[in-house]
């Protein structure tokens, strides 16, 4: 058995495939990883990844389960590595069928994740700040309620260019939350170090 990881249009493939468990593909996976290294709240792995694979955790090596773990944990890795030192290179992993792009289910896994951390988004999306998210907003019926303020027609508007723009919102959000990130990871080392 290999120990590689599979392409993300591999991981993809076998997470489309499988209709026995809850998993989603890997463009909503995308959108998760985005919202956890992009926003507000820092969170391990071990907080998001059940919103993936369930509670059974995929540890033993060389089994496509553990392959399939070890490449959406890449897939983090990479997202953080590339808005940390490269951003202008980061690019979101939309579902792609016959020509077309789609950003309907990477927004699914964002909006999951500003969820799971609803209390540290709640500045973010009360703030001024937040018409900058109004791209990946736009796709989401959620991620529309929470720009009351922006006439429909708008939001369509904003959701015609949105596979184009949502890239660039997801660099202006990991700058704008730099600094709550970094708080966050000190906060979660304290209490690490408290048990």
């Amino acid at each position: 058995m290999t120990h590689e990881l599979f392409s993300y249009d591999e991981a993809d493939a076998i997470l489309r495939l499988d209709g026995a468990n809850d998993y989603v593909g890997i463009s909503a996976i995308d959108g998760l990883i985005a919202s956890v290294v992009a926003g507000p709240a820092a969170m391990e792995p071990s907080v998001w990844l059940p919103e993936v694979f369930g509670k059974t955790p995929l540890q033993t090596p060389g089994t496509p389960q553990h392959r399939l773990l070890r490449t959406v944990l890449h897939r983090h890795d990479e997202v953080r590595d590339i808005l940390a030192q490269r951003p202008h290179a980061y690019l979101p992993i939309f579902m792609r069928d016959q020509g077309q792009i789609f950003a309907e289910d990477w927004t699914i896994g964002f909006m999951l994740g500003v969820g799971m951390r609803d209390k540290a988004w709640t500045r973010i999306l009360t703030s001024s700040f937040r018409a900058a998210l109004a791209p990946i907003f736009s796709v989401h019926p959620i991620g529309r309620q929470l720009m009351p303020d922006v006439p429909k027609a708008e939001m369509d508007k904003i959701k015609a260019t949105a596979c184009d723009r949502i890239g660039p919102a997801v660099v202006a959000l990991h700058k704008h939350c730099a600094s709550d990130q970094a708080a966050s990871r000190r906060l979660a080392k304290l209490r690490t170090g408290r048990r």
